[in-house]
């Protein structure tokens, strides 16, 4: 950012107290323009150092470049604190019934999530770092619940927890405590868990000076999420219905709302098709790190539903959508070189970026990973050879 100069240093001089009337007009004026002055440079700044990340940005998410993201491992320093907080709540109803090696196993996925995909230029706050982990391990703890024990539910198991959070989510806070906790002999203990941390994400929302009920758009995100992964599977039969229901199940959705909430960024619909292009690109790498898990475990996905070398048409995908939310960025940054716009552009590529690189270096998708680099390897090879 630039600073303010003297009247001196800026090569002005200062009328003394005998001046004429015309003179002290024309020192007004001087003085008046100034801060106009300062204000259209820090904006040319802001635009500056947003088009830099762009650059940066366009060259890590070229697919190349997708397995050497690995090596860029975030630091989750400021998290510790609050590792220490979510472990010690197994000493505590309703997480004394939980499996420890399984909740240890959440809260740290949760913090190396966090690291890679949120990283404000300011410096990590306790109450964000306290938000991220409540929300991820929520919400992955919900993931486990419905793809590994569905089955195992009692009858109307999932209709009952999609009430229980939705009054921890939209209920008035100083009814929330009442809500835990409550259904003791409960098979999976995970109604009062889910309820006990979308309770701790709200208060440390509040914390932070971001209640839910100001942003509507972060609310409702969540809340179409919840009702998603707790109704009953959908099929889908081509590549359109597939991405329509992945914008929203274990999409990046919530995410990119949340990260934007933590900003302090009020909802703006000009965001809304960056959002959705992003959201839309993560999805989609999650699939192409994920080939070769999904093909062993008969897991549908986007490159399933494109058929025979549908990784190569989902990665064409991923490249279109990267270029286009590159455009849209680039636009606005051009048309406003505003704090807020600043802001925007590090959160959407801080999560697009963050996230290649979390899959590129997590176990998960290292199998993944190395396969999709040989075959963009041998697709290269093929390329310069017809040339």
């Amino acid at each position: 950012m630039h600073t303010a100069t003297s009247p001196s240093s800026a090569g002005l001089s200062l009328p003394s107290a005998s001046s004429s009337e015309e003179e002290g007009s024309q020192s007004c004026g001087v003085q008046t323009t100034m801060p106009l002055e300062l204000a259209r440079a820090e904006a040319a700044q802001r635009r500056e150092e947003s088009m830099a990340l762009l650059r940066e940005a366009a060259v890590r998410l070229r697919p190349e470049n997708w397995l050497s993201a690995s090596a860029e491992k975030p630091s989750d320093s400021g998290f510790e604190d609050v590792r220490s907080r979510y472990h010690h709540w197994l000493e505590h109803a309703p997480f004394n019934s939980a499996d420890p090696v399984t909740w240890r196993f959440l809260v740290d996925l949760a913090i190396s999530y966090a690291s890679y995909t949120y990283r404000p230029a300011r410096g990590l706050r306790r109450a964000e770092a306290d938000a991220l982990v409540s929300w991820f391990t929520c919400f992955w703890k919900l993931d486990n619940l419905v793809d590994d024990a569905r089955e195992l539910l009692p009858p109307n198991y999932l209709e009952a927890l999609r009430q229980d959070m939705k009054r921890a989510w939209f209920g008035s806070e100083e009814q929330l405590d009442a809500l835990l906790p409550q259904h003791e002999g409960d098979v999976v203990a995970f109604r009062d868990q889910a309820v006990a941390l979308l309770i701790d994400h709200r208060k440390q929302l509040r914390t932070l000076g971001q209640p839910i009920e100001n942003h509507p758009g972060y609310q409702n995100a969540v809340w179409n999420h919840i009702i998603c992964q707790t109704e009953a599977p959908r099929r889908v039969d081509s590549l359109p219905e597939y991405l329509e229901m992945r914008r929203i199940r274990g999409g990046m959705e919530c995410v990119l709302h949340m990260y934007l909430t933590l900003q302090g960024l009020d909802w703006d619909e000009s965001y809304a098709r960056v959002l959705d292009l992003a959201n839309l690109a993560t999805c989609l790498t999650d699939d192409l790190f994920s080939v070769v898990k999904d093909q062993r475990d008969g897991v549908e996905s986007s490159v399933t539903v494109c058929g025979p070398n549908g990784h190569l048409r989902v990665l064409e995908l991923v490249c279109d959508l990267h270029r286009e939310m590159f455009e849209l960025l680039k636009r606005r940054v051009a048309a406003d070189g505003s704090v807020q716009t600043q802001l925007f552009v590090r959160t959407m590529l801080d999560v697009v970026v963050g996230m290649v690189q979390w899959q590129a270096a997590n176990p998960r998708y290292r199998e993944g990973a190395l396969w999709l680099d040989q075959e963009l390897r041998a697709q290269r090879g093929e390329a310069a050879r017809a040339a």
